[in-house]
């Protein structure tokens, strides 16, 4: 929650606007959030929508450049999954699935540039949080055909059963032949 929030100032602060899409089952995380929607509610660079709609989310993702997940914990990740498909620059925290997905932009030079795909910060505070926030709003500002192209590059990666399936297969053909 202590992230979502900075991260929501930190983008108004520094010349993005900011949407939240989300609930929590926590009362006292709703609440905190329904009273800072009530702070915002006036902000025409801010809306917060507390709770959940599939038909909003995809909109929310079809218009979005970037898509801040600094999640403590994540074992998956289908968010910066989806984001990518629809051209949304993931910044995310190194965990679990999303740093198996997200690769920094700026940092991993193991990496050929064409196949970064969004930001990485590793520690879940501040610090972190504005780096790759920092990283991403300056390159949308100030190099936009280079953030058009890590859009692009988000987008061609197929996270889809085809490529899986088809490793799986090739492990069961393995076997097979033995």
């Amino acid at each position: 929650m202590h992230l979502i929030q900075h991260a929501l100032f930190y983008a108004l602060h520094n010349g993005a606007q900011f949407v939240l899409l989300g609930s929590s089952p926590e009362p006292s995380i709703s609440n905190h959030f329904h009273h800072l929607k009530g702070q915002l509610n006036d902000s025409p660079d801010c809306h917060l929508e507390l709770g959940f709609s599939e038909q909003l989310a995809h909109l929310i993702y079809a218009g979005t450049d970037i898509m801040v997940v600094p999640s403590v914990y994540e074992p998956c990740g289908l968010t910066q999954m989806v984001a990518l498909r629809y051209g949304a620059v993931p910044a995310v925290r190194a965990v679990g699935g999303l740093v198996d997905t997200v690769i920094d932009r700026d940092n991993a030079h193991h990496v050929p540039v064409e196949d970064r795909n969004g930001y990485v910060f590793d520690h879940a505070d501040f610090a972190g949080l504005e780096s790759a926030l920092h990283r991403a709003i300056d390159l949308w500002y100030a190099f936009p055909r280079d953030f058009r192209r890590l859009m692009t590059n988000g987008m061609a990666y197929d996270f889809s059963w085809a490529q899986s399936g088809g490793h799986y297969l090739g492990i069961y053909d393995h076997i097979r032949a033995k």
